[in-house]
């Protein structure tokens, strides 16, 4: 099933390896959009980010470059060691989950007093913390009329962690199941779906990635395919956030400059998103292919909180601050990469 996966893939870079591989300048100006000022700016070792218009207006897309002084395999090795990648500053606690995912890897989680007061009071549809189906199931276990309802409060939560990444692994976006947050509930599988398709980037530039990631897990993956779950707490906007993740790391197959693809999918996440992931692609850089290369990033996400009377300031907001954000995070891996973090 990998064999006859890895020859579609490679069958459907044959037409880009034969029409020439696209220089770094190209790749920048073709799918993220850069102007010559720009790219300029990322040749001069500037973390350069910008946003690019969604498929819907509370689909938020922002994409950067940065060159880093150091192979690409400081990256692949920083992704690899997930837990020491995601510390220090906003990271509270980061986990990676065994194979297969145990209830004790969630024994760190600990919700903050703030989610564990809204919960008392959750219902689908009123709900400050994002709870599928199964999610409000496991709530109803609580007794919040015992005086040990917040123990056990934080035990569900881990129940929960456990049950998604169980019903993920198993079934993939389909065992997500519906959002609940507003009516008509949405199915987060078919959002997912929207929200990868008609972006040349992945099309094009990270072969084999979407196929994957939507028919995850019954579909085959790409080539040297390596891939993980972990769930984190972070600081993020006005509230701490558990996240549940998925990363998959693989080779470019061909002969073009483009060598790994990195990326890391949002499964759940307590607040802000239903949908979100991060893709990188390390390119060669041509005068220095052995001690050095350039990274490429796409965000994507759709967030709650962007309709409304507001919803044009916040989806401004939002923007901005993911733009930011993702520069400032392209600044950290170089630094991390080439061995200059303080």
């Amino acid at each position: 099933m990998r064999m006859a996966a890895a020859g579609a893939v490679v069958g459907a870079l044959a037409p880009l390896v034969a029409a020439g591989a696209p220089s770094v300048h190209e790749l920048l100006a073709t799918y993220f959009h850069f102007n010559r000022h720009q790219i300029d700016e990322v040749e001069r070792r500037k973390s350069v980010s910008v946003s690019l218009p969604g498929s819907l207006d509370r689909e938020i897309l922002a994409a950067g470059a940065v060159r880093i002084g150091a192979p690409a395999q400081r990256v692949l090795n920083l992704f690899r060691d997930i837990e020491k990648l995601e510390s220090g500053t906003g990271f509270l606690t980061t986990v990676r989950l065994s194979d297969p995912p145990r209830l004790e890897d969630f024994d760190a989680l600990m919700l903050p007093p703030s989610d564990i007061a809204d919960l008392r009071t959750c219902t689908p549809g009123d709900c400050e913390v994002k709870l599928n189906q199964r999610g409000f199931d496991l709530l109803a276990q609580v007794d919040w009329n015992r005086p040990d309802a917040d123990a056990q409060a934080q035990r569900f939560a881990r129940r929960m962690l456990l049950s998604i990444a169980e019903a993920y692994r198993t079934r993939g976006n389909a065992g997500l199941g519906l959002s609940m947050d507003d009516e008509p509930h949405r199915q987060i599988a078919e959002e997912f779906g929207e929200m990868l398709r008609g972006k040349p980037f992945l099309e094009h530039a990270t072969p084999g990635l979407a196929q994957y990631m939507l028919g995850y897990p019954s579909a085959a993956g790409p080539p040297e395919l390596e891939e993980f779950l972990y769930w984190s707490l972070v600081e993020f906007g006005l509230k701490k956030t558990v996240r549940l993740n998925h990363v998959l790391m693989y080779p470019v197959p061909g002969a073009g400059p483009s060598r790994w693809v990195l990326a890391n999918r949002i499964v759940y996440a307590s607040h802000y998103f239903q949908n979100g992931v991060e893709v990188r692609l390390l390119v060669d850089d041509p005068a220095n292919a052995a001690g050095a290369h350039y990274l490429f990033v796409l965000n994507m996400a759709r967030p709650d909180g962007l309709t409304g009377i507001f919803g044009p300031l916040v989806r401004y907001k939002v923007r901005s601050g993911s733009r930011e954000t993702l520069r400032k995070t392209m600044l950290i891996t170089r630094e991390r990469a080439e061995g200059t973090a303080r």
